[in-house]
């Protein structure tokens, strides 16, 4: 398709599949959007950014995936989105700049798998889950992640080979197996309490973990044969 320009400020909804394969398509103008059916955007190989409405209460699943020439994407703070569907910006490998909505509850399975640019990013205090390989071999150098934050799911941040610190906040109660292993960078993974729910594995025998002195989670360090820091 050689569209290179689409208009869509009176449009309120964009239906499964639109825009996909659109190569040619370089900018969108968005409105009063609504609702973005699944992989409506997809495969859209010349998008190089987007700026969403408050508006938006839904984005499909694998609504941007495989854009890889995308480099920033924006949220209003008081955007109307709770979740970022699986696949959302799957394979966006250019992607260096989002802003995430406000209200952001989820961020689903692939979100961000393998947006190799992404290098840093804030998220919202509002999130509450993180799901399987969301960040999967992300370019991420740093990790603070927010207080209000309950589960981290399998694989979130695998292979994030460029990350060398992560501190979880005091409210997360659940992470799967294997969320930061393979990040060969990773130093230090801070943690000031004992998890419910933890997997095996969730970093590589290099990493310290830095928790308090006699805490469960110095009891699972050690069983992996990790390096342990008191707090």
């Amino acid at each position: 398709y050689r569209i290179r320009y689409a208009d869509l400020h009176r449009v309120n909804e964009i239906c499964q599949e639109a825009f996909w394969g659109c190569t040619g398509l370089q900018e969108v103008q968005l409105g009063a959007l609504e609702k973005v059916g699944k992989y409506a955007f997809s495969g859209c190989s010349h998008l190089r950014q987007v700026t969403f409405p408050s508006s938006l209460n839904r984005l499909g699943t694998g609504a941007f995936a495989d854009n890889r020439r995308l480099q920033a994407a924006s949220f209003p703070r008081d955007s109307l989105l709770r979740e970022l569907r699986s696949d959302t910006f799957r394979g966006c490998q250019s992607l260096s700049e989002i802003c995430f909505p406000g209200r952001l509850k989820v961020i689903g399975s692939r979100a961000f798998y393998k947006c190799q640019n992404l290098e840093r990013m804030e998220l919202p205090l509002t999130l509450k889950t993180i799901e399987a390989e969301a960040f999967y071999a992300c370019g991420l150098r740093e990790l603070e992640l927010p207080e209000g934050l309950l589960e981290i799911k399998e694989g979130a941040f695998r292979k994030c080979r460029s990350l060398e610190y992560v501190y979880l906040p005091d409210t997360l109660k659940k992470m799967g197996k294997w969320v930061f292993h393979g990040c060969s960078s990773l130093k230090v993974v801070e943690i000031n309490h004992d998890l419910e729910e933890i997997g095996e594995w969730i970093t590589n025998k290099n990493c310290t973990i830095r928790c308090p002195k006699g805490s469960r989670m110095e009891a699972y360090a050690r069983g992996y044969g990790m390096n342990v820091e008191y707090i």
